[in-house]
């Protein structure tokens, strides 16, 4: 019986062995894999942090776009009222060329009048001179008085008339 018992040894030796094999490959098989999802749960949780330091970013970001939003209205408020005091300064400078036009025809006419107020003298002092020449008695000379070469600034001032007033020909011809 001991060959019996022995053999007996050696089958429960070469159970236990083979067991021990299995088992020890299953446990190797559940370490392997419990480490792989302890390598995945940790990445996920860097990943959860990572996010959630981002998240935490968005309210700062929502504030700091309302700034920037508030700011970009005030300028386009600025520019609007620029934009509108441009066109009031367009329409003002419009009307000073107007009035700067009306001016300068008013200054020409008015020189113009004057250089036949000073034409007319000069022939009236000719005219003058002529008769005095000649001696005639027939008009009043002595009544005549010396009229100046041209009359003073004062004298002839008027009023500023307006463009509509002024007559467009010489009233000496």
């Amino acid at each position: 019986m001991s060959q019996g018992n022995s053999k007996l040894f050696a089958i429960t030796t070469a159970l236990f062995v083979v067991l021990a094999i299995i088992f020890f490959t299953l446990s190797i098989t559940s370490i392997g894999q419990f480490t792989a999802q302890k390598k995945r749960v940790h990445h996920m949780e860097q990943q959860l942090l990572a996010g959630k330091s981002e998240i935490l970013k968005v309210p700062e970001m929502i504030g700091k776009l309302r700034v920037a939003d508030k700011s970009n209205k005030q300028l386009e408020g600025q520019v609007a009222e620029l934009t509108e005091a441009s066109k009031e300064r367009k329409s003002e400078l419009n009307e000073l060329k107007k009035e700067l036009t009306t001016v300068t025809i008013a200054k020409l006419v008015l020189e113009t009048d004057r250089a036949g107020y000073t034409k007319n003298l000069v022939e009236a002092r000719q005219a003058v001179r002529e008769l005095r020449e000649h001696g005639s008695t027939d008009y009043s000379i002595d009544e005549i008085e010396e009229i100046p070469a041209e009359p003073s600034h004062e004298a002839t001032h008027e009023p500023e008339a307006s463009s509509e007033n002024i007559p467009l020909k010489n009233v000496w011809e």
